[in-house]
């Protein structure tokens, strides 16, 4: 037996005051907890308890043992308890790394909501532009574009790879639709871009992927930005249906070239929450996809 259980049963017998009915209490045998009590004396070297055939009395050195551990063991128990509550119920800092206009559209509206489900739980967002995040010592949870390529995460698809191309009624009522995707090039186009990548946007026609070229007054690294821009009617733009979703709904955003799918250069991945594989993962990252999967399933229905 360790010495931990050992001890246990050492201030249990005190309370107790006979050491088969301590050892009953830890579901231990007469005979297993007289031999534990003898390993543990043996071990320190000391007799913790002056036996007779009726009972059991603690010694000066058991005595001066138990002043010093009694509440040691106490605090280890509770601190056990809540280590074990942290995983069992949603108590806590959840710290969440997330794309950005992700988490403006659809984890910021939400949160009056998750919280009043989760009261224990308080969420530490950082909002990022970068691509490949992945779960660390920073972050229980990722919102990012694509699948980590490690075998160390799991990842849940929270909303589908599709962009769509789109103006506001004004803008279109000022330039027309366009026709086709060439006819790009007489249109004012807002474009996503970090650092030097492509201008590009990527339609799939019955004949093949045709790349146009794309210009105009506002190129961005924030979706959030390009939606602002776009429902202000200064341009065209491709962004991911779940950003679009509500100004779709609304009216305030067009659908253009709806049957031909369409996506920035390098931008066709589905975004994902990510994190770590394990056999005990927390219950506030569990609550915290499920609320994000469901909120997502809710957002982008009945989109025209």
């Amino acid at each position: 037996m360790d010495q931990l259980t050992a001890l246990k049963l050492f201030t249990r017998i005190i309370d107790v005051g006979t050491i088969s009915g301590a050892g009953q209490t830890m579901g231990m045998s007469s005979t297993a907890s007289s031999k534990a009590i003898q390993d543990l004396e043996a071990a320190l070297g000391v007799r913790l308890f002056n036996r007779s055939t009726r009972q059991v009395a603690v010694t000066e050195a058991g005595q001066h043992l138990f002043q010093r551990i009694g509440g040691l063991l106490g605090d280890l128990d509770k601190a056990l308890q809540e280590a074990g509550a942290l995983h069992d119920e949603p108590v806590g800092q959840l710290r969440v790394t997330a794309r950005r206009s992700f988490a403006l559209t659809h984890i910021m509206p939400t949160l009056p909501r998750f919280r009043a489900a989760n009261p224990r739980l308080d969420i530490a967002l950082t909002l990022t532009e970068v691509l490949d995040i992945t779960p660390n010592a920073e972050a229980d949870v990722v919102i990012r574009l694509g699948l980590p390529s490690q075998k160390s995460f799991i990842a849940h698809e929270l909303a589908s790879s599709e962009r769509l191309l789109c103006a506001s009624p004004d803008y279109l009522a000022r330039n027309g639709k366009p026709s086709d995707p060439q006819s790009l090039a007489a249109h004012d186009c807002l474009f996503y871009r970090q650092g030097h990548e492509p201008a590009l946007w990527l339609f799939e026609t019955p004949g093949g992927t045709v790349e146009i070229p794309v210009a105009g007054p506002l190129i961005s690294n924030s979706g959030a930005a390009l939606l602002a821009a776009a429902t202000n009617g200064l341009g065209l733009v491709v962004l991911p249906r779940w950003l679009l979703a509500r100004d779709l709904r609304s009216g305030a955003l067009v659908r253009c070239l709806p049957d031909l799918p369409v996506y920035p250069a390098g931008y066709d991945a589905a975004t994902y929450a990510v994190h770590a594989r394990g056999d005990f993962v927390p219950s506030k990252v569990t609550v915290f996809i499920d609320h994000l999967l469901e909120c997502m399933s809710e957002s982008t229905q009945d989109i025209p």
